[in-house]
């Protein structure tokens, strides 16, 4: 079901979020390069703008991480603090105003508070995946290696992410057999203490198959096109021998030609296993993404430098491929990712990065970045938090 995807993000508000205590800052259109130190905010501003897509940061496991702690310390027990990340998001009909924000009460937990996550658009309330794919972003970072390097759980996230982007079905599917996995597991424990019959696993058993089609399907062509776009982009910045391929792995034999019966039978087969270990060892929250180079494994034979080259194509093609299913030129941020680069490479991406409508790089260093970028883009300086025009 489509959509409106907006293309730019002209002003963004942040309150009591990470190391910002009140930011309000204008975001023009066409490039924008942010300087400062490491530690002074770089990174927690295009996260916030990230954010503003997806709905949630890749980066915590609690929300409570994202909060300002000062704010919070300087609060008496029984009061209430307020975090929030705000946008307004354009395009040529108009604009929306965009809205994540946290109520953080303080307890007597551990951690000192808690954090509840609330999503406004035009000042609605809504719920967090009706923010999700409002506003296109693919975010560059020097962490994006864990994409080759991580455990299986951060690919299949970024396959998650990027679809949900794009496709209102994939992002109910995610949620339904999210739900599903989590009770289907917790009745097989109880079967497993004889506390629940078999026969009850046939509901589950069902919803998890007719989500597990459409996650598999949707996630195996999704890499396919990845691989197709990412020619051309790894074949300008790698040697001229080199070649990358993706392959999506399933523990299933039937993932190539998955249907709702085969996936049934399949769990069928699998039934005293997961009962006896009180999960589901098939379906999608057990596949991967594999890439290659020169048709070896790249987590255990790619250089670090090969490895880049191929997450860099990766992340170019992410793009393309969010541009092709919205029609719409996604917000590209790139957080300090020059200084990992040769200069050629520089120049690669910065030539890349030229046409779409609104581009966001940080750097520690700014001689990193070409002066190809540098004389046509809005400056900003971040120190402690606070931003000015350079």
């Amino acid at each position: 079901m489509p959509w409106r995807t907006l293309i730019r993000i002209s002003h963004l508000s942040l309150l009591n979020f990470r190391n910002y205590k009140d930011l309000e800052l204008a975001l023009p259109l066409g490039t924008t390069l942010i300087q400062g130190a490491n530690g002074h905010g770089k990174s927690n501003l295009l996260e916030a703008i990230y954010m503003m897509s997806i709905a949630k940061s890749t980066k915590v496991s609690t929300d409570r991480e994202l909060i300002n702690n000062l704010s919070v310390m300087q609060l008496p027990l029984e009061k209430l603090t307020y975090s929030k990340i705000a946008c307004v998001a354009e395009d040529q009909k108009g604009s929306e105003n965009l809205e994540i924000h946290y109520r953080c009460q303080s307890s007597g937990n551990p951690h000192g508070f808690t954090a509840q996550k609330f999503i406004r658009i035009n000042g609605t309330p809504k719920k967090p995946s009706d923010l999700v794919g409002i506003v296109n972003a693919v975010l560059f970072s020097v962490s994006d290696l864990d994409l080759i390097y991580g455990s299986p759980s951060i690919r299949r996230r970024y396959l998650d992410i990027l679809l949900s982007q794009i496709d209102r079905e994939y992002l109910t599917s995610i949620q339904q057999y999210q739900k599903a996995n989590t009770q289907r597991n917790h009745l097989l424990k109880l079967i497993r203490d004889r506390a629940a019959s078999t026969e009850e696993l046939k509901y589950w058993d069902e919803l998890l198959a007719k989500n597990a089609v459409i996650l598999t399907t949707k996630r195996r062509t999704a890499i396919k096109t990845l691989e197709e776009s990412s020619l051309p982009f790894h074949s300008s910045m790698a040697s001229d021998s080199e070649t990358l391929t993706m392959h999506y792995l399933s523990p299933a034999d039937f993932a190539k030609n998955i249907s709702i019966d085969k996936f049934i039978y399949e769990l069928e087969g699998s039934r005293k296993k997961d009962i006896a270990q009180g999960s589901t060892n098939i379906g999608p929250h057990r596949d991967d993404l594999l890439f290659k180079i020169n048709e070896m494994d790249a987590s255990k034979y790619a250089s670090r430098g090969q490895s880049r080259t191929a997450i860099l194509a990766l992340k170019m093609a992410e793009s393309e491929f969010l541009y092709r299913h919205r029609k719409t030129k996604p917000v590209l941020l790139l957080d300090d990712v020059m200084s990992e680069l040769d200069q050629t490479r520089r120049e690669q991406i910065v030539d890349h990065i030229k046409h779409p409508d609104q581009v966001i790089v940080t750097t520690a260093e700014p001689s990193n970045i070409p002066r190809s970028f540098t004389n046509d883009s809005n400056r900003l300086e971040i120190t402690n938090g606070s931003i000015k025009m350079n």
